[in-house]
């Protein structure tokens, strides 16, 4: 067999270097700036709560109710970002998003109303026919929902609530029939590993654009099952595998992803300007999912004014960098275990 995670590691590496490449004779050219005035991108994580337990979970949801951000709060964070030149994307996550209710329109309309286009990530259980339909008059670069096998027994057992996989079916379903592109995101585990032909077929099905194919990565609740969740370094080239088999069997039809490693994702974040972050339902301003920082809250200061004094150059902290440097490529963790040790605070 092919060592296709070598083989993919060295792609992403020459990616990079290309990104950087591309950015220094942009940059030098007077084309691309050293700075972003405010993000590109921001993610509101929503809130703590969730309806599903799942094993997976980054970031511990529906365990610690730390939700301090109210709906008129993100109203209004809204309504500063957008009194502040706005953003092009706006990432709407939790928790369970549509947990949030009518509310969530709310707060949609304030971005939407500004020209921003929105990713929601979604586990599907709340995407109902009315729902969606309700949904259908925003701009999407997608929304993805999150189906972690093709049947309901491995699904649900996952997800650690009945029902969920038929749920998350359904709802994706009524996503692409009402022409918002749809994204699944699938998690493989050493049970679902030799599946991922047959859920492939089922996403097709569905009418995604794309299938979003990865491992679990060792961050909050996952560390927990981690000898049930985790792949070892040859079920992990299997997996590479089978997207590459499974990428040229769909070509034209499906677009395959694979996710790249944590490192990577760092290295690639790096290059160039700072373009987001990420508000905590408790109002911290973090760095990234995967990165354990906080440059500020939005209960104790203006979104913008953190992003003037720390985010537009957040990267280049030394603790930051010392992070990062300490990331293993093959455990895909630090020496702060992401969602397990508290955050550091860059602003203290």
């Amino acid at each position: 067999m092919k060592n296709y995670r070598k083989i993919f590691r060295i792609q992403d590496k020459r990616a990079i270097e290309a990104l950087y490449k591309n950015v220094e004779v942009m940059q030098a050219a007077g084309q691309y700036p050293e700075e972003f005035d405010m993000p590109i991108t921001l993610q509101y994580e929503l809130m703590s709560e969730c309806n599903l337990y799942c094993k997976h979970c980054y970031n511990g949801s529906g365990e610690h109710h730390t939700t301090r951000m109210t709906v008129e709060r993100w109203k209004e964070l809204s309504c500063h970002v957008v009194g502040h030149g706005g953003i092009f994307q706006a990432i709407l996550s939790g928790g369970e998003p549509l947990l949030l209710g009518n509310d969530l329109f709310d707060v949609m309309d304030i971005l939407h109303d500004d020209g921003t286009s929105f990713v929601i990530i979604t586990n599907g259980f709340l995407l109902s026919r009315e729902k969606v339909q309700r949904l259908k008059k925003y701009r999407y670069y997608w929304l993805q929902v999150s189906i972690d096998a093709d049947t309901s027994e491995l699904h649900d057992d996952f997800r650690q609530v009945k029902g969920s996989w038929e749920h998350a079916v359904h709802g994706a379903f009524e996503v692409s029939s009402a022409g918002i592109p749809l994204v699944i995101a699938h998690t493989v585990t050493p049970k679902t590993l030799e599946r991922l032909p047959m859920m492939a077929k089922l996403v097709y099905r569905l009418g995604a654009s794309s299938l979003m194919v990865g491992q679990v990565l060792p961050s909050g609740r996952a560390n927990r099952y981690a000898e049930e969740i985790y792949l070892s370094p040859g079920q992990e080239n299997r997996m590479y595998e089978l997207i590459e088999t499974l990428a040229q069997e769909y070509r034209g039809k499906l677009e395959l992803q694979r996710s790249s490693g944590i490192k990577n994702q760092f290295d690639r974040y790096q290059i160039g300007p700072n373009l987001g972050c990420i508000i905590r339902p408790n109002g911290d301003v973090r760095l990234d999912c995967m990165a354990p920082f906080v440059m500020g809250n939005v209960l104790e200061e203006d979104f913008y004014d953190i992003w003037q004094r720390r985010g537009r150059r957040i990267w280049s902290d030394p603790r930051v960098q010392e992070f990062i440097a300490s990331v293993d490529e093959e455990a895909q963790s630090g020496a702060i275990r992401n969602y397990v040790d508290a955050d550091v605070r860059l602003d203290a």
